[in-house]
């Protein structure tokens, strides 16, 4: 691929359907300390591409990718606690997120949030936080604003 970068050449191949070369090409970027790779890492784990789905290795590769300094993978990471089961891992994880300003975190937040009627406030709070975050697309704007409808 000529002087294509390991990253990019695993996203062609990630979008044309090559997951084994894809990942291939994530894992020695990865190793090389790229952070974007090491989330994609993460990401094919958790969505099974490739490989079989693993979230203990989505974490491994998400925790790496968080100390790397991509902070996308604090939203990431708080998605695979959660779905392992892990609450308190998944709540500290969204909330360095939101820390970082990542709206999106705080509607996975508020959405733990909404299991109590006694929550309401931190719902509020989180998808208020959402809806007026930088950089939000307007999808996550309108399911923000559709859960503040259902306090």
């Amino acid at each position: 691929m000529g002087n294509e970068s390991l990253l990019t050449k695993g996203d062609a191949l990630l979008e044309s359907g090559n997951y084994a070369d894809a990942f291939t090409a994530y894992l020695e970027d990865a190793t090389a300390g790229c952070a974007h790779s090491m989330l994609r890492l993460g990401l094919m784990y958790t969505r099974g591409e490739g490989v079989n789905c693993d979230y203990d290795k989505a974490i491994e590769w998400e925790l790496k990718a968080a100390e790397a300094g991509e902070v996308i993978a604090y939203l990431n990471l708080g998605i695979s606690y959660r779905i392992k089961g892990d609450i308190l891992s998944a709540k500290f994880w969204f909330e360095k997120a939101i820390g970082a300003g990542d709206g999106s975190a705080a509607i996975e937040l508020a959405k733990l949030y909404m299991v109590s009627t006694k929550e309401k406030a931190k719902v509020w709070k989180y998808l208020n936080f959402a809806i007026n975050a930088a950089n939000m697309c307007e999808a996550d704007i309108d399911e923000a604003r559709g859960l503040l409808a259902k306090l």
